[in-house]
């Protein structure tokens, strides 16, 4: 007999196959595959996932609960909390293909259960699934120019006092992307 536990995970990974927001330029299939290789943890409110400065090995999606994204100047004390970001939003996407630091910390608001999709999970993707690798890059593509697009157009709303580091750290850790529709009615 299988066990109601089993069957609320399954749920809830279906959620994430159909809600996400990063996952939804991918085949159902091709979703289905890709979540068999990220590793499903289980933080507690305040925990931090990584720390601002940290080796950047890989990104985040959000199951359930919530985390923020914390960037602190070298010789500040206080925190400015950049966004509060809930399931099923990722982040930390661009350390999987680009070896950066992380630009800012992520702590958990609530209890709350991430999926985590490593550099090395990408390398045996690649191998087993090449064309379902090549999907991820190409919206991870797709995603990091958008950001750039969204960032550009806010650093140029303020001025250039208020245009600092945490901009920067927003742009790598956080996709605040604007749907696809909003983005055609800007261009118009």
């Amino acid at each position: 007999m299988i066990k109601p536990k089993f069957w609320k995970r399954i749920k809830a990974q279906s959620e994430m196959i159909f809600q996400s927001t990063f996952l939804k330029r991918m085949s159902q299939l091709e979703r289905y595959e890709f979540l068999q290789l990220c590793h499903r943890r289980r933080f507690k409110a305040g925990e931090f996932v990584y720390h601002q400065g940290d080796p950047g090995t890989g990104f985040y999606m959000i199951e359930q609960g919530a985390v923020e994204l914390l960037y602190q100047e070298e010789q500040t004390e206080n925190a400015v909390q950049l966004t509060v970001l809930h399931a099923p939003e990722c982040f930390g996407a661009f350390s999987v293909d680009y070896l950066v630091k992380r630009k800012a910390s992520a702590r958990c608001t609530t209890d709350t259960i991430l999926y985590g999709f490593f550099i090395s999970d990408y390398q045996t993707l690649g191998k087993r699934h090449p064309r379902i690798a090549l999907r991820f890059l190409e919206t991870l593509n797709v995603f990091a120019t958008r950001q750039l697009d969204l960032v550009m157009s806010r650093m140029s709303q303020i001025d250039d006092e208020t245009a600092g580091p945490e901009t920067y750290a927003l742009l790598f850790e956080t996709y605040d992307i604007p749907s696809e529709e909003s983005a055609k009615e800007k261009i118009s």
